[in-house]
């Protein structure tokens, strides 16, 4: 039997009534980065959240081993037990692990995915000094037919909004920059993190959110975690697009 999907809530906008059509119809995998994601991260919220959410188990958290955290995923995408296509919803580290998998996916494993939302993904020089990190080098490159959004934050710690925005382009992927929220992990009072749910919706084959309703969310004084277009980028992301 399916769950029945989950839409995120209305939100009245300028005296306006805006349905955001965040429905998410598949099963979603959510990959955290170093050290785990906490009870009030919004990854955990999430699994808690749509019944067909669920982590996969990377090991060691704390010690991450680029070779062991890809066998992992690999593993839940392989055992998905139906055909049901995938979202992935990763964070931080998660998202080098994720790409170095993806690089290295034959066709069929591909094949299962219908998007993958990248969040975070930290510059690996400004963790290679401080953390423990087993053969995680240079982030992989490769084209992609499966859609992909990288999301960004205009003060994360562990990375430059420009490097992230050149991580998308290595990994043929949508940039979005969120704005000032930290590492968008739970310090960043993100809650459940409804726009990160129309980001994820938004990778799904049609029907999908609506160019309308992402105008919405930018104009939106209500969502704390609003969507910001970057000038900095914005001319070269409708190149790339193009």
């Amino acid at each position: 039997m399916v769950s029945a999907p989950v839409t995120a809530a209305s939100s009245s906008l300028d005296g306006e009534t805006a349905m955001h059509n965040a429905t998410i119809r598949y099963r979603i995998l959510t990959i955290p980065g170093l050290n785990n994601s906490g009870p009030t991260h919004w990854q955990s919220l999430w699994e808690r959240k749509f019944s067909r959410c669920e982590r996969i188990d990377l090991g060691r958290w704390d010690a991450p081993d680029k070779d062991e955290w890809v066998e992992r995923i690999d593993h839940a995408i392989a055992d998905a037990t139906d055909d049901e296509p995938i979202l992935v919803a990763a964070h931080s580290l998660g998202c080098h692990a994720f790409a170095h998998w993806f690089a290295a996916a034959g066709g069929l494993a591909r094949a299962r995915l219908a998007g993958a939302l990248l969040v975070a993904p930290p510059d690996l020089s400004r963790l290679r000094n401080d953390h423990g990190l087993t053969g995680f080098a240079d982030a992989p490159a490769f084209t992609s037919r499966v859609p992909m959004t990288v999301v960004a934050s205009d003060n994360d710690p562990y990375a430059k909004t420009a490097h992230v925005w050149r991580l998308s382009r290595q990994w043929d992927a949508r940039f979005v920059n969120a704005g000032p929220f930290g590492h968008l992990n739970a310090d960043s009072g993100l809650g459940d993190w409804p726009y990160g749910q129309y980001l994820l919706a938004s990778l799904q084959p049609a029907p999908t959110p609506a160019l309308a309703d992402e105008r919405l969310w930018i104009r939106s004084g209500d969502w704390p975690n609003r969507v910001r277009r970057d000038p900095r980028f914005e001319h070269r992301e409708s190149a790339h697009r193009r």
